[in-house]
């Protein structure tokens, strides 16, 4: 119950201090991070290095295919929706494989790419994204001694 409410709480937090981000698919991959780092907080996909790491490798998977599909298409604003599946699909495959070769898997983190490719290239996203790790990771470090594996 504890680690559940904590989780809660740092969601909350996040989004209060990240006001204005409303886009479901931005935030259901923090939340994913969120829960991950509270179920189970001494798993290796927990750890900083992975939380930050994954986000951080899969935004730049998402920019690299973003900036593909706006070359495909001439605007990736325009582009259809069997465009952005073939490419969030590419975009979670390839961030899932950068993670795996760089050390640093965080399944949630493949939400990233995806949501590069669907909502498009957002600075706003990219910010949140990269805080809200940070911000994961600094209080799974102070609290990492009073939690529990849930699993």
């Amino acid at each position: 119950m504890i680690q559940a409410t904590l989780a809660s709480l740092a969601l909350l937090t996040i989004l209060l201090i990240e006001q204005g981000v409303s886009d479901g698919i931005i935030v259901v991959t923090i939340a994913s991070s969120t829960a991950t780092v509270f179920v189970v907080p001494h798993s290796i996909a927990s750890s900083p290095r992975r939380v930050v790491g994954g986000h951080v490798f899969s935004v730049l998977v998402g920019l690299v295919l973003w900036g593909g599909l706006e070359l495909l298409t001439g605007d990736a604003g325009s582009a259809t929706n069997l465009q952005i599946d073939i490419f969030g699909a590419a975009a979670v495959g390839l961030s899932a494989l950068v993670m795996a070769t760089t050390n640093t898997e965080h399944p949630p983190a493949a939400g990233t790419a995806f949501g590069i490719i669907v909502v498009g290239l957002s600075f706003t996203f990219i910010a949140f994204i990269l805080s809200a790790a940070v911000i994961l990771s600094i209080v799974r470090l102070l609290l990492r001694d009073r939690l529990q594996n849930l699993l």
